[in-house]
């Protein structure tokens, strides 16, 4: 008898255990957002392009941190310069990272940039998965681009 009980008692624990497992396991994430609106002085610009502008930058974020320490950042931003010369730069995306910090993969639209006076010049958009090998989707004509044919017009 006493053997029946040691069984139904660990079988109990086990259960228990488990469903207390599962219960974290399906835990929803901790998030944590922001917005802003903010303006600076543009460096990248002036060291890219040797154009002394100011650039408002708006941005909304959120990120999710699983409970087994993995991340979600989504993000959608928008820069623009106060020079018209300077394309106003878009993105919106998901980065996507392990419990150990590394970066995996993004999805999204992280780079866009549209001329101020006529629509769009550049899209990086679709799916990058780092690892080995590297995996794309999309168009990514940013990863190999010249930042200062993008963003720096003709004659500077």
């Amino acid at each position: 008898m006493q053997h029946r009980t040691v069984r139904v008692s660990v079988s109990a624990g086990l259960v228990l255990a488990a469903m207390l497992s599962t219960a974290v396991n399906a835990q929803g994430p901790e998030r944590i957002r922001d917005a802003y609106t903010d303006r600076f002085h543009d460096d990248f610009i002036l060291e890219l392009c040797g154009i002394d502008t100011w650039t408002t930058i708006k941005e909304r974020w959120t990120l999710k941190i699983w409970p087994d320490g993995s991340q979600t950042f989504q993000v959608t931003r928008t820069f623009t310069p106060d020079d018209p010369r300077i394309p106003i730069e878009k993105g919106a995306g998901t980065g996507y990272f392990a419990p150990d910090g590394t970066q995996t993969k993004v999805i999204g639209k992280p780079i866009q940039l549209f001329y101020q006076d006529r629509g769009l010049k550049l899209i990086d958009a679709g799916y990058i998965e780092w690892g080995d090998p590297i995996i794309e989707h999309g168009r990514h004509p940013f990863l190999d681009a010249d930042l200062a044919e993008l963003y720096c017009p003709p004659e500077a």
